[in-house]
């Protein structure tokens, strides 16, 4: 897990400054993490503040949007992980996605919406506030 704190540390740089190649290396690391050991994963993630980060990756022109997206999904998984993701303003951007003509990015999007509002009621009712939901 030393490489995930390495890995979560290169994010944050990488992110800031939009360096795509380095960008989707650390998200493929992410994504193997995640597949190893969701839970201790998603816990590192959260407490790296990189949640926070992922929201702005998350626009359409980014090559790197269906892998946040997929991120976001596998975190969601943990019920420990949906509330955070709420603070972290992913909720806006990721149904903003919903518009996308992309295949994959509309899939990874509707996984980690699906996600996060999953079991709550409060978050199931959030499709009425956005009109994308409506037209699905």
């Amino acid at each position: 897990m030393d490489n995930l704190s390495d890995t979560l540390k290169k994010l944050k740089i990488t992110a800031a400054d939009r360096t795509e190649g380095s960008l989707e290396g650390c998200l493929d690391c992410l994504l193997q993490a995640l597949a190893q050991n969701n839970a201790e994963t998603s816990e590192k993630i959260q407490g790296s503040g990189i949640l926070q980060l992922f929201a702005n990756l998350l626009t359409p022109q980014a090559s790197c949007t269906a892998k946040v997206a997929d991120i976001i999904a596998e975190v969601a998984k943990n019920e420990f992980m949906r509330i955070p993701c709420v603070d972290a303003g992913l909720i806006s951007p990721l149904v903003q996605l919903l518009n996308s003509k992309d295949q994959e990015v509309l899939l990874q999007t509707g996984r980690a919406l699906g996600n996060i509002c999953y079991d709550s009621r409060k978050y199931q009712d959030i499709g009425d506030t956005f009109t994308t939901f409506k037209e699905l």
